[in-house]
């Protein structure tokens, strides 16, 4: 599937996933918009600084890893890039341009950060990102690996797989335990009664079965005897 250049679509449903879609391509418009108000939007975010020294680096695109109430994973692009923000050459923070809508382009963010973890992808990565729990991830298709960049790179310690990277089915797995052991309350375990009550249906329409079958058969034999006995 094409889509504004690069797009791949990985055709598959892992358990929790139902679609995966990345997108690296950079639209010419983001950098372009970039370029011709960056000074501007950030004039508005300090109040002192030349405003000469201020630079943009390289955008990358981001893939927006969504997680539903019912731990349902997408991934997907979401018409948004991001770019570090440098000042004398020192990176200070990151900037985000978006496309509200077609054809249309504009500065969205300024965000403070000292570094920039999309800085740490491969060639072949896509970054994926999810705002909701502080996501930042390489995702390299081709070789069904998905590795920490950023802050989370912790949290693929503390599961005991490595930094390098894991299979996306892996991190599927790991991912969901984790969602369900840190926020119980908006996760929570499916009670056994659920269970018991699935296993109990085909027991329950057998009997009701049965039952039909004999009150039937109940039925008959006290309308035979009423009639009495036959006389040739």
């Amino acid at each position: 599937m094409i889509k504004r250049g690069l797009v791949i679509l990985v055709g598959m449903v892992l358990m929790g996933f139902s679609s995966i879609e990345v997108d690296r391509h950079v639209p010419p418009e983001v950098v372009e918009t970039a370029k011709d108000n960056y000074r501007e939007f950030l004039s508005f975010v300090f109040n002192d600084g030349n405003r000469e020294e201020w630079r943009i680096g390289q955008f990358v695109a981001e893939n927006q890893l969504v997680i539903d109430n019912k731990l349902n994973l997408t991934i997907r692009p979401i018409d948004l890039w991001i770019a570090p923000v440098l000042y004398n050459g020192v990176i200070i923070g990151s900037m985000r341009v978006s496309q509200p809508s077609e054809g249309r382009y504009e500065i969205v963010e300024f965000g403070y950060s000292k570094s920039f973890p999309p800085l740490q992808l491969k060639p072949d990565e896509y970054l994926l990102t999810n705002v909701q729990y502080n996501f930042d991830l390489g995702y390299a298709p081709s070789r069904d690996n998905i590795r920490p960049v950023g802050g989370i790179v912790r949290l693929f310690e503390e599961w005991g797989v490595s930094t390098e990277g894991i299979s996306i089915s892996e991190f599927e797995v790991l991912l969901i335990q984790h969602l369900k052991k840190t926020y119980p309350d908006r996760f929570p375990e499916n009670p056994p009664v659920s269970r018991l009550y699935l296993a109990l249906i085909p027991i329950t329409t057998i009997a009701i079965v049965v039952a039909l079958f004999r009150l039937r058969k109940i039925k008959r034999l006290k309308k035979l005897a009423k009639s009495g006995p036959s006389i040739y």
